[in-house]
């Protein structure tokens, strides 16, 4: 960042960014500061953000970030035909002078496609897809309460009632998802997000795959460098280059309730190799009832989301709905048998939150 100077010729003026300091008025070169970022002003000494507006939206806050993107709590500073400007949203940003920004523009592309053609009350909305010079913005329905990952943080291990309640939210939206012929195949805790009230919903399907193809799609780069981001959720099959099913997404939602259940994750997978991952996977992941304090019915079902044989996994979403019901009533029962009137409460709500 530098002070303005205007002795500068006409073509390097034309290529700056340049701000006036909200205190002083001094007009600061802000070309080379990124998106949102905080600076001091070299007149006054008062700290404030720049680079607050970016395409048709004012960017409020940073709640999410990735590898190649950044997610912006924001605002529409324009009207939408004759609506007034959209309430708050969650705006996903690729900057174009990013790494790898062509490759994962292709993965906003997918989240856009995928997220918008499901349309399903457990998905989270996608209202629009932006791209400029500058980079793509994609426009998402606003998750106030975060997400598994950040409860995970906060909480350490969550109750399990709150979590086989979630699990089953996500569990129809992968159901829809896969009436539409889609794989998510990126399930993990930051993807499992929560509304104000409480309720999940599905996020990010930039590495989502339709089983059968989609006239127009984006070509399909290779994606081993994405997965090795996040493998500690990633079924055995997906990790062998394999296009994955629905028992791939299965897996994936059992190893993000393990962490949630336990505090860790299925497999200590931290710098190890594609190939030792593929070992590592083939060895069974077992919960245990007494050292969890689990119910059996959810051990086990825990147990069979995440065996590394597909084929001995829940073969369908409805199958799997039975046996996450089935855990609920069981703890629903032994928590009536130590707390009758706390146990009416509790089934009268969890009730109305799994209709």
């Amino acid at each position: 960042m530098s002070q303005s100077a205007p002795e500068q010729s006409e073509n390097s003026l034309s290529s700056r960014y340049e701000e006036a300091c909200p205190s002083c008025g001094l007009l600061l070169d802000l070309t080379d500061e990124r998106l949102f970022a905080t600076v001091k002003c070299p007149g006054c000494n008062s700290v404030f953000r720049v680079k607050t507006k970016i395409g048709t939206y004012e960017l409020l806050e940073i709640i999410g970030h990735g590898g190649s993107s950044r997610v912006f709590r924001a605002r529409r500073d324009q009207k939408i035909g004759e609506e007034d400007s959209l309430p708050e949203v969650a705006l996903k940003v690729l900057e174009a002078d990013q790494k790898d920004y062509e490759e994962n523009l292709i993965f906003l592309r997918h989240e856009a496609k995928f997220g918008g053609l499901i349309q399903h009350p457990r998905v989270v909305k996608v209202f629009r897809l932006e791209e400029d010079t500058g980079g793509a913005r994609l426009e998402m329905e606003l998750m106030e309460a975060g997400s598994l990952h950040d409860l995970m943080i906060s909480k350490g291990t969550i109750d399990e009632q709150q979590l086989l309640e979630t699990g089953l939210e996500i569990l129809k939206a992968l159901a829809a998802a896969y009436a539409k012929g889609i794989v998510h195949r990126d399930l993990k805790p930051a993807n499992i997000l929560f509304n104000a009230s409480g309720g999940a919903k599905l996020g990010d399907f930039g590495l989502a795959r339709h089983l059968d193809g989609m006239e127009g799609s984006e070509p399909e780069p290779e994606i081993e460098q994405h997965l090795m981001a996040t493998p500690d959720y990633v079924a055995p099959e997906i990790l062998n280059r394999e296009a994955g099913d629905l028992r791939s997404d299965i897996y994936g939602l059992g190893g993000s309730l393990y962490h949630a259940f336990t505090g860790t994750p299925p497999y200590l997978t931290d710098g190890k190799s594609l190939d030792e991952l593929q070992l590592l996977k083939q060895e069974p992941v077992k919960l245990s009832s007494s050292k969890h304090k689990l119910g059996s019915e959810t051990v086990s079902m825990i147990n069979q989301m995440l065996n590394p044989d597909p084929d001995k996994r829940f073969s369908t979403y409805a199958d799997l709905e039975v046996a996450f019901r089935s855990a609920l009533d069981r703890l629903e029962s032994r928590q009536k048998k130590s707390s009758p009137r706390g146990g009416f409460i509790k089934r009268f709500l969890a009730f109305f939150r799994r209709s």
